[in-house]
């Protein structure tokens, strides 16, 4: 059973959503926590994340409520005034400061949010809370996800066992510098605050800055971390000795939900890891890895099974990094070699083979450097489009 020390949760259905499913969700502490957010890159800002930077910053965050079946975005001063009013309604049943109260939304982009109908349910909500309902929560949260998205780790720390949960959901508009993705990470581990910080945006730099779905940046992504530290008298600093061992855990936990949105994709049916290698610094690398991630051409050719490394070649080229040269560079699927120094080395049955597995890695050298870096990608195929073209009819 999956618990975090100081957490309850819930999760119901209210009627945001027209399927009937559960559509809104609390995550509350018994005590404050140490809070940090990381956002989309967009500047188009769903009402919920204008507010949400606010209250970041006041650093005494108990509680986090999230809505799906509306993304609240575009919505200008009325759909403020509706998270406002969600949370001045939470503050009332609960005693508590509206600002104790993180607000996320994810879903259809334009709509106003019936705050009226959330803060009818509220007491509901609040009603409903238990240390083991994590499962209903990560329901409510969903969109046009298959399946939830959650993982737990336990470790052991001076006289304690200390619990550390993450929470996702997406699966499409999903693109490098976040996307329409949410993600909550919670500990009963303390933390001192700068180095929280740290750790939630290295975290979050190795894992959901490093998918891409479809290559649509959303106005609503989020991933918050919160600290209660009610699993013991341990605070994580610099000098901790477990310090190492704690930042592991989290980034793979991280990695791991990044890499459920991406086999989660809306109509995918290919999980593919570009890893680039031989880069004059990792930001270079990183760009060559997205740029080839968000390729159209190269992600129709992942859903055909086809080993079109001239799509991926010709992808390398185009992205913004100058040194490239096309004679240093390699190519290959696996461990097989396509590509020797920017020409073709063989032609294959292997790689055919290859491309037809539901898990796909291609290795890019560029022979240049020292640096690597990696993108979590899916195909682009038949599903995705029909899917998309009637999204809101």
């Amino acid at each position: 059973m999956i618990k975090v020390k100081g957490f309850k949760f819930s999760g119901i259905s209210i009627g945001l959503k027209k399927s009937g499913k559960k559509d809104l969700g609390l995550i509350f502490s018994e005590k404050p926590c140490k809070a940090h957010a990381v956002f989309t890159k967009n500047k188009v800002l769903a009402a919920p994340i204008i507010v949400g930077k606010k209250i970041i910053k006041k650093n005494n965050i108990h509680s986090i409520i999230v809505n799906s079946g509306s993304a609240n975005a575009c919505t200008g001063k009325e759909g403020i005034l509706a998270t406002n009013k969600v949370l001045k309604e939470l503050s009332l049943n609960t005693n508590m400061d509206a600002y104790n109260f993180f607000p996320s939304s994810t879903g259809m982009i334009g709509q106003q949010l019936d705050y009226q109908l959330i803060n009818k349910n509220i007491p509901k909500l609040i009603k409903r809370l238990k240390g083991t309902s994590i499962k209903d929560f990560a329901n409510a949260i969903t969109t046009t996800d298959r399946f939830t998205k959650v993982s737990h780790k336990k470790l052991r720390i001076g006289r304690n066992n200390y619990n550390f949960l993450a929470v996702a959901k997406g699966a499409g508009m999903i693109h490098p510098n976040m996307a329409t993705m949410l993600c909550f990470f919670l500990t009963d581990l303390d933390f001192e605050i700068k180095l929280f910080r740290k750790i939630i945006n290295n975290a979050t730099d190795m894992s959901f800055n490093s998918i891409s779905v479809d290559g649509d940046m959303s106005t609503n992504d989020t991933v918050i971390g919160l600290s209660n530290g009610t699993g013991g008298d341990e605070i994580i600093t610099n000098k901790s000795k477990t310090l190492s061992t704690i930042s592991n855990t989290i980034n793979g936990m991280f990695l791991d939900l990044a890499s459920l949105i991406v086999k989660d994709a809306e109509g995918g049916t290919k999980f593919c890891k570009i890893n680039v290698h031989g880069a004059k610094s990792k930001k270079s690398a990183k760009l060559v890895a997205r740029k080839i991630s968000n390729s159209l051409l190269f992600k129709t050719a992942l859903f055909g099974s086809d080993p079109n490394w001239g799509r991926i070649i010709a992808a390398i080229g185009s992205s913004d990094v100058a040194y490239i040269n096309q004679n240093k560079i390699d190519i290959s699927i696996g461990g097989h070699l396509l590509v020797k120094g920017g020409l073709e080395y063989s032609k294959s049955k292997i790689a055919d083979k290859l491309m037809k597995k539901k898990e796909v890695e291609i290795n890019i050298n560029l022979n240049s450097g020292k640096h690597s870096s990696y993108m979590l990608t899916n195909d682009i195929g038949i599903n995705y489009v029909k899917f998309n073209s009637y999204y809101t009819t």
